[in-house]
């Protein structure tokens, strides 16, 4: 009888053993299979994360830009009015230089060739071919304005550059001293004012040449010829 129970008692343990063991079995197999199924859904989120984020912008490319040639109208007048200085130097230098060394200091066009066309009756016979190193016949005068040798001994000798100076240097009280020849009240500002070449030209022969009334006529036409010939603005 207790041999029997005893029998009995072990299957029953073997039996709850088997149980025990077919629980567990199943209990990890649950939990693979509910991890997978968590894992799975965030592996593919990510995945779409990826797929679907912002792509970056592609640069836009720049238009390639049109060459179209430049016209410099400044430059190609500035290359027409030095070609044309240097024909007026090959044709009449000294009438050059005193063109465009009165013009840099400021004077008109109209001024500048009235001071040139007295220098062309006192140095070279009414032409644009003046001679800065002349005398006169007695040797009293001398240069591009016939300096006299009373008023001016320091002048005689000058070169070419310093007489253009002395000009500068002489102009402003000769004409506001002796303007009154020329018009009562007359002064250097109201030469410089002047826009008649002629008019002007007959206005330094009386106030700063101060020469015979003879050669007033010859003197302005003399300034208009240089009008016509220095024709070309400085760009």
């Amino acid at each position: 009888m207790l041999k029997r129970q005893i029998n009995l008692f072990i299957k029953l343990f073997l039996v709850l053993l088997l149980i025990l063991l077919f629980w567990f079995i199943l209990s990890q197999g649950e939990a693979e299979s509910v991890d997978t199924f968590v894992e799975k859904p965030i592996k593919t989120e990510i995945a779409l994360i990826e797929h679907t984020s912002t792509p970056k912008p592609t640069p836009t490319p720049k238009p390639t830009p049109v060459l179209t040639p430049t016209s410099k109208p400044a430059e190609s007048e500035e290359n027409k009015y030095l070609d044309k200085i240097k024909q007026w130097e090959e044709e009449h230098s000294y009438a050059t230089k005193v063109w465009e060394f009165l013009r840099r200091e400021g004077f008109s066009q109209e001024i500048t060739c009235a001071i040139i066309g007295n220098m062309m009756i006192e140095t070279s016979g009414g032409s644009l071919d003046l001679n800065p190193t002349i005398y006169s016949l007695d040797r009293e005068y001398y240069g591009l304005c016939q300096w006299s040798k009373e008023y001016y001994p320091e002048a005689h000798g000058f070169s070419f550059e310093r007489q253009l100076t002395f000009l500068l240097e002489t102009i402003t009280w000769e004409i506001n001293t002796f303007g009154k020849n020329y018009k009562e009240g007359f002064k250097y500002k109201d030469f410089l004012a002047m826009t008649d070449t002629a008019e002007a030209a007959l206005a330094f022969a009386k106030s700063y040449e101060r020469c015979r009334p003879a050669s007033y006529e010859i003197r302005q036409e003399a300034a208009l010829k240089a009008y016509e010939y220095f024709d070309l603005e400085r760009p």
